[in-house]
């Protein structure tokens, strides 16, 4: 099975029954055009019964009809959470009878978990006319589509629509020169939507349940509430495509900062919330985060001991490879774990019960009605003297557990501060922006620990070589501890100053 990721870049235009392609030769620069290729094409689109893929910009098909064959494409936005017109493709040659592995976990996040079931048929029939540039490669594709939207066994609707896309690496300024000789034939603007949309009609364009409620001049402490686990939630659902796609680092340490934010604010702002109704999702996350982070661990330790092995004298740079080789072996058998993980019934109750809940949090204190200009600084005092309760018992040398904590803390304080940025404007940013600072050097501090504690696990049963450059590794990071202990006092001093926390009282 192998997926076939590219970028789409397009315009859509709309025509009457009547309307005839106008000639294409010589209008890009000397381009010219191949005679239209005519294609029946079948479609069959899953989503959930309430349409959550599609709501969030996203599509899953399988169509027979073109080349390679029968094929399961998915359209995912560019870059989550930010859409546009420019979407990621990823298509998977396949039978219509199964979805491919990849597909279902593809659109797990976006379906909250929920099973997928066809929601529309689709018939096409379309003439390609492909403009070629002088060294004969394609630069632009014009698909001029007569679509019936099928529903059992008779056509309820037809349109008809041109769609202008782009070749990869063609320059973009082709795709605006294209599509403005099109309109002056007599095309038409339309709504820049998926074909299924138009099928599917009003329902189709209804909000997305994770979309960030807007907040009024004067919001209560429930709706400034509700917008933050909403956004949160958002960023967990929308980076699990990465976590599966594993393209990049971003996905899976995304999705656990989505995490993070959620059982922050959800244990910060509990005196509002109904704790019996909470507390089993916090746990819950906490399981997710945790499955999430053995992953973004090794990431990190990977990182990290790529760069201490390049300073390395070459004659044991053989045994660290050797090292680097252990790790990413473990991090490929994080990531299965992960997969796995994240396809059970228990993830899926978690994404469900998950969004549930930020949709509609159980508020259930009248406090929660009251300004949040009034309610939220008071609800970080807690969290702020905590932070400085535990970090007051950081005399002499304190142990690595003890900087842990505070570590927690720290990052608890920060996604509060964040929260109240809306409120408290440059005072909770500037907060916000020093505690980061801390968190940086205690995270620096933290991954150095972790690198060691897995660098005498490996060390132990590893060839010589491995286990010298294993104890190379290790001391270096014990150095960089060391440096990180040393960088804490001041930067912590920054953050604390009493001026920086006036705004919470």
């Amino acid at each position: 099975m192998t997926a076939q990721p590219a970028l789409e870049r397009e315009v859509k235009l709309g025509v009457w029954p009547g309307f005839t392609l106008p000639e294409l030769n010589g209008t890009l620069n000397g381009a010219t055009a191949s005679a239209p290729a005519e294609q029946r094409l079948a479609a069959v689109y899953f989503d959930t019964p309430d349409l959550r893929l599609l709501r969030r910009g996203v599509t899953v098909r399988f169509r027979r009809g073109e080349e390679p064959g029968k094929v399961w494409t998915a359209k995912l936005p560019a870059q989550a959470p930010e859409l546009g017109l420019a979407r990621r493709e990823i298509s998977v040659p396949g039978g219509a009878a199964t979805m491919p592995q990849l597909l279902a976990d593809l659109m797990r996040g976006w379906a909250f978990g929920a099973p997928l079931a066809p929601v529309a048929r689709l018939r096409t029939l379309r003439r390609r006319t492909t403009l070629r540039g002088p060294d004969l490669e394609p630069l632009v594709v014009v698909d001029d589509d007569e679509v019936s939207i099928v529903r059992g066994s008779r056509v309820a609707a037809r349109f008809r629509e041109l769609e202008v896309e782009l070749v990869d690496g063609a320059p973009s300024k082709l795709l605006a020169q294209l599509a403005e000789q099109l309109r002056v034939a007599g095309a038409q603007p339309v709504d820049q939507v998926p074909k299924l949309v138009r099928a599917l009609g009003p329902r189709a364009l209804a909000p997305w349940d994770l979309a960030v409620p807007p907040l009024g001049s004067r919001p209560t402490a429930a709706e400034l509430l509700r917008a933050g686990l909403v956004e949160a939630a958002a960023r967990l659902v929308d980076h699990l495509a990465g976590v599966v796609l594993d393209e990049d680092r971003r996905g899976v340490h995304q999705a656990r900062v989505g995490i993070r934010l959620l059982r922050s604010d959800l244990r910060t702002f509990a005196p509002l919330l109904d704790r019996e109704a909470v507390d089993p999702l916090r746990r819950e996350l906490r399981w997710l985060a945790d499955e999430l982070g053995e992953v973004r661990d090794l990431d990190v330790l990977l990182k990290r001991l790529r760069v201490d092995a390049e300073e390395m004298d070459a004659a044991d740079r053989r045994g660290a490879e050797e090292v680097l080789a252990g790790f990413r072996e473990r991090r490929r058998a994080a990531h299965e774990h992960l997969s796995s993980a994240l396809r059970t019934p228990r993830c899926a109750e978690l994404l469900e019960d998950t969004v549930r809940l930020v949709t509609a949090p159980p508020f259930a204190s009248k406090k929660a009605t009251r300004p949040a200009s009034k309610m939220i600084p008071k609800l970080v005092r807690k969290p702020v003297r905590q932070l400085v309760r535990d970090a007051s018992r950081l005399e002499g040398t304190p142990d690595d557990a003890a900087l842990h904590r505070v570590r927690i803390d720290v990052k608890r304080v920060r996604y509060a501060s964040e929260l109240a940025t809306s409120l408290a404007g440059k005072r909770a940013r500037r907060s916000a922006k020093a505690l980061a600072r801390v968190q940086d050097v205690l995270g620096e501090h933290q991954d150095a620990c972790n690198a060691l504690r897995r660098l005498r696990e490996l060390g132990l049963g590893a060839t010589p070589e491995a286990a010298l450059a294993a104890g190379v590794l290790g001391g270096l990071q014990i150095a960089h501890a060391a440096d990180s202990r040393e960088r804490f006092p001041p930067v912590w001093d920054r953050a604390v100053a009493a001026k920086r926390w006036a705004w919470i009282g």
